[in-house]
């Protein structure tokens, strides 16, 4: 070989090291970047010690709570020496909130655009694991989960419990859906490499219930960035729509998803509500669907009862607020005087006033709901019952009637991470108990499992058969 061709062929190779190393380098530096310095956990353990212990609007049964979690604070600030990343982090920090048994309590998990995932997104229920949305051909939207990597859906489920928060476990249960999918990262294999110049995808094994054939495929990770382009071309399980109109019969049916009153959305959900009651003119009954519904907004209920009634109405609830600096805004909305921060939890009597709309609906009112309806449905629900104007069916929710309100959502850029937590809560009842429909509608893991996937819905042939004979 020439010694000309050496030189070319010495300097291609020393380019591509360079490169390499360059790129490396760039690569490390954006690692590091993203690394949480523990100074930030413990600020960040402070000021949740500081909210829970000044703020929170405790229960007599929360005082144990209260010292499990300042413990667990302790102990993990204890521990704390170097730089760790965010999903570590999170690792960390989320089971002591865990301990407060609220679902408004909780950290949320972190996502990085080059975060590996499963290509595809899940729900549980009952502890099976129903895929919802996917990336690849082998694991259909509709499939049920029954291993990954030789761990069962139980296990799994199991070894994600304590990143929840939530009254009880089917509250957590809710919430390990999207933990799931992010099992390549929740999990970390050892062996990776903390820095990668290119993405490498990761081979998992996934055990498959499709119809009545199990099959065990292999598929690969993909960045979370890319999932939503590359699910958009397979088929998903459908989606509950922020608001919808069906009717069967002389029955007409209002259906609520999860969505807040913002932008555009305000006025779309205005129009949608003028059009369909004029719709419902002269229709004796109207089923006010709120499965799964969890609007943390009351403003959207607001408007919609306000088509229900033909003179001005209020209603009234017991909310308690601790008086403290943390919670001022709260304590104006309630109209709780604020002198100085006592942590004293104050009761008072919160009355809501309601003005008519047009056009207004004068039938028979039903509501629907399911053990997962909460937040601002639940008050809606629980708010038309006392006032007589409504009969529910369903089951029981899962969420008792007492539970905390005014959520504070917050982005910590140190943690690089979402967070939560409430600034008072309803105190109605003394007993706290769930909200149970005057007509219970049991359904099994099936029934749920065959809604999910929008083949079936038992609830709602149910309901209908309830409505229709008037009782």
């Amino acid at each position: 070989m020439k010694i000309g061709v050496k030189l070319f062929v010495i300097l291609i190779i020393s380019g591509l090291v360079l490169t390499f190393l360059l790129s490396w380098s760039i690569e490390y530096n954006k690692y590091r970047k993203k690394l949480v310095d523990p100074n930030e956990i413990s600020k960040t353990l402070n000021y949740f010690q500081s909210i829970v212990t000044e703020a929170y609007p405790k229960t007599v049964e929360s005082n144990d709570k209260e010292r499990k979690f300042i413990e667990a604070v302790d102990y993990v600030k204890s521990k704390l020496s170097k730089k760790m990343s965010a999903i570590d982090t999170f690792k960390m920090v989320q089971p002591i909130l865990s301990a407060l048994e609220d679902q408004n309590t909780r950290f949320y998990p972190p996502y990085d655009p080059n975060y590996k995932v499963l290509p595809f997104s899940t729900v549980v229920i009952d502890k099976r694991i129903i895929v919802t949305s996917t990336a690849n051909e082998k694991v259909p939207a509709g499939a049920e989960v029954l291993e990954i990597d030789g761990k069962s859906a139980e296990e799994l489920i199991d070894s994600l419990i304590d990143y929840t928060s939530g009254e009880n476990y089917g509250l957590r249960e809710q919430q390990i859906g999207d933990l799931i999918q992010l099992l390549p990262e929740i999990f970390r294999n050892p062996h990776r490499p903390k820095v990668e110049v290119l993405y490498r995808s990761e081979p998992h094994t996934v055990t498959l219930r499709i119809g009545d054939k199990t099959e065990k495929v292999n598929v690969e990770t993909v960045s979370i960035f890319s999932y939503p382009t590359l699910s958009s071309s397979y088929d998903v399980l459908p989606s509950r729509q922020p608001f919808e109109y069906q009717q069967s019969d002389e029955v007409g049916i209002m259906k609520f998803g999860t969505f807040s009153l913002s932008g555009t959305m305000y006025n779309r959900y205005r129009e949608f509500l003028t059009q369909k009651f004029l719709e419902m003119k002269g229709m004796h009954d109207l089923l006010i669907d709120l499965r799964g519904c969890s609007v943390s907004d009351f403003t959207v209920f607001k408007e919609f009862f306000e088509h229900l009634i033909s003179e001005p109405t209020t209603s009234q609830r017991n909310v308690s607020v601790v008086l403290s600096a943390y919670n001022l805004s709260v304590l104006e909305k309630y109209g709780i005087e604020y002198k100085s921060s006592t942590n004293e939890l104050i009761t008072t009597l919160y009355t809501q006033k309601f003005v008519p709309r047009t056009p207004s609906f004068n039938g028979k009112l039903w509501i629907l709901i399911d053990r997962y309806t909460s937040d601002a449905a639940l008050d809606f629900a629980y708010m038309l019952m006392k006032m007589n104007k409504a009969q529910i069916i369903g089951e029981p929710t899962l969420t008792p009637i007492n539970h905390t309100t005014d959520v504070v959502y917050q982005y910590s850029e140190g943690m690089k991470m979402t967070y939560s937590y409430p600034k008072a809560r309803f105190s109605d009842k003394e007993d706290n108990p769930v909200l149970v429909p005057s007509y219970v509608v049991n359904v099994s893991t099936e029934d749920r499992i065959e809604y999910t996937k929008g083949t079936r819905d038992v609830m709602l042939d149910e309901a209908l058969e309830i409505v229709k004979k008037g009782e």
